[in-house]
């Protein structure tokens, strides 16, 4: 993450916060005239000019053409959104909006994730990212293990808020029904209000402690549902208005830089590793121009967690370009984690 080391005094970030607004909303490099007619500080374009060469030596501004104004880099934004950005709260008609697209209300987790999807890129225009909340993250209501004939094994796994996940197994035993349906007895009894992780251990302690197998029966469950537990533990990443990433010309004129965003897209992991930043962080992040994994993209995450009891499961926000609207994002982003959350509470038994 880019860090911004000094402090600026008010007559540069008065230039700096009026070359980013400009850029934010144009998307061109932003001349000396410009700032001294917009900045509001009495000064001549020569001595606006002298002040954004100072900033371009300090790495804030850069001039991507000799005869061009300068455009803020990746420094000056994260000094943007640390020292600068206007803190404020969403407009009424902005949240009836976007409480419109949680109607009907969500039945399920998966529904409700699917409308803060549609919400937050429907009320940013850009592509919104939502990731649920972790198994391990997730306290186990009830397993089940239904035989699919020969030795295939569907499992259940369901939640305390009534998540349902899935897993098909092939035990390398057939098993009958019964079998099937004494081992759920078995690891109910075991595991029930534990989260995944938790249930994990407790199985692997169990069968550390089980050298001998006294029972057949323990034995076969316990391998059963340690085969069942040790699937990927990260949640599903949904990713909504990707088209949205193709409205900003600086995307849209570099085909190689298209096919990585969207290539990021498809594989997923480098997205989830950095929805993971922000789900132990309180409130909204900003994570500007994440180089280690999007080199030289000028993408910007807005992301936020979301909690059940107290506890942050899982996050949501927006990625796109540098030059975002971060004041008018980040309360969107903060207000949809809210109703999120919201829902959790209300639906959590």
């Amino acid at each position: 993450m880019v860090t911004a080391a000094d402090t600026l005094t008010e007559r540069e970030q008065r230039v700096l916060s009026t070359v980013l607004t400009q850029y934010i909303a144009t998307g061109e490099p932003v001349g000396s005239r410009v700032v001294a007619k917009l900045s509001g500080l009495n000064l001549s374009s020569a001595s606006i000019r002298s002040v954004m060469l100072d900033l371009e030596d300090r790495g804030y501004l850069r001039q991507p053409h000799t005869s061009a104004g300068r455009v803020p880099t990746a420094l000056a934004f994260r000094y943007y959104v640390d020292h600068i950005l206007p803190v404020r709260e969403l407009e009424a008609r902005a949240r009836r909006q976007i409480r419109e697209v949680f109607k009907p209300v969500a039945a399920e987790p998966q529904d409700l994730f699917r409308q803060a999807s549609r919400a937050l890129s429907a009320a940013t225009g850009h592509t919104a990212l939502v990731l649920t909340p972790r198994p391990r993250a997730v306290h186990l209501r009830h397993i089940q293990f239904i035989s699919l004939g020969g030795d295939f094994v569907l499992v259940l796994l369901v939640s305390q808020d009534q998540q349902v996940q899935t897993r098909f197994l092939r035990s390398g035993v057939t098993f009958s029904q019964e079998q099937l349906d004494r081992f759920s007895r078995y690891l109910n009894d075991l595991c029930q209000n534990l989260t995944l992780g938790e249930a994990r251990r407790r199985i692997l302690e169990q069968m550390a402690q089980d050298k001998d197998l006294f029972d057949k029966m323990v034995a076969q469950a316990l391998n059963l549902s340690r085969q069942a537990l040790a699937a990927e533990d990260r949640g599903e990443l949904m990713i909504e208005g990707t088209s949205h990433i193709l409205d900003y010309p600086e995307f849209a004129a570099d085909v190689a830089k298209i096919r990585a965003i969207f290539r990021a897209f498809e594989e997923k992991h480098h997205l989830i590793a950095l929805l993971d930043q922000t789900l132990a962080s309180q409130g909204v992040q900003i994570i500007i121009s994440p180089d280690d994994k999007f080199p030289e993209m000028q993408l910007s995450l807005v992301a936020s967690s979301y909690s059940l009891d107290d506890a942050p499961v899982g996050s949501l926000g927006v990625i796109g370009p540098m030059r975002m609207d971060y004041a008018r994002i980040v309360p969107v982003v903060r207000y949809t984690a809210a109703l999120v959350t919201d829902w959790l509470r209300k639906h959590h038994t």
